[in-house]
């Protein structure tokens, strides 16, 4: 997939990709979403979590832009301080039940699809225009918390429901 020139297309990449993984999720049932293993320990409900953590970062920051106010974040920029912040966000919600976790993770897609409506493009497409993402531009992170997030995710979901539920 070609990267976004622009608002209205990383707004349609969002909403593909969206599609596209809730097609994935539609017909898993909650045992199959509690199951363990389809990444290390985790079930798909602990992917869901994981990827509506990353959401709400990005969330978090478009809100702060929007009030023209630095994103109060602590910095997740090592590969260390990542496995820390899935560790803790794992570990955090490893009770929650499937279905309160799918309707958070639905949520959290809402809110950023609306924060990303509401942005400036230049916010999200202007290189070097935030400090903080250390050159590169905002729609990247926004990209990578949502369709090549589920992009990365999906075929261990599919590889591990056809080696569990065939």
């Amino acid at each position: 997939m070609a990267d976004p020139a622009n608002k209205a297309e990383l707004l349609a990449q969002m909403q593909s990709g969206y599609g596209a993984f809730e097609t994935l999720l539609a017909p898993l049932n909650a045992e199959q979403l509690s199951t363990p293993g389809v990444n290390g320990a985790w079930a798909v409900k602990d992917i869901l979590v994981h990827l509506a953590a990353w959401q709400t970062r990005v969330s978090i920051r478009l809100e702060a832009i929007a009030r023209h106010e630095e994103p109060q974040l602590d910095p997740v920029n090592t590969d260390e301080k990542m496995d820390a912040f899935n560790h803790e966000t794992f570990a955090a919600n490893r009770t929650r039940l499937p279905d309160e976790i799918l309707a958070d993770f639905r949520a959290t897609v809402k809110r950023l699809y609306s924060n990303v409506e509401k942005a400036d493009e230049s916010d999200l497409f202007e290189p070097g225009r935030f400090a903080w993402l250390e050159g590169g531009m905002l729609w990247q992170s926004v990209a990578g918390n949502t369709f090549e997030h589920y992009e990365e995710h999906a075929p261990m979901i599919e590889s591990w429901l056809a080696s569990q539920w065939t």
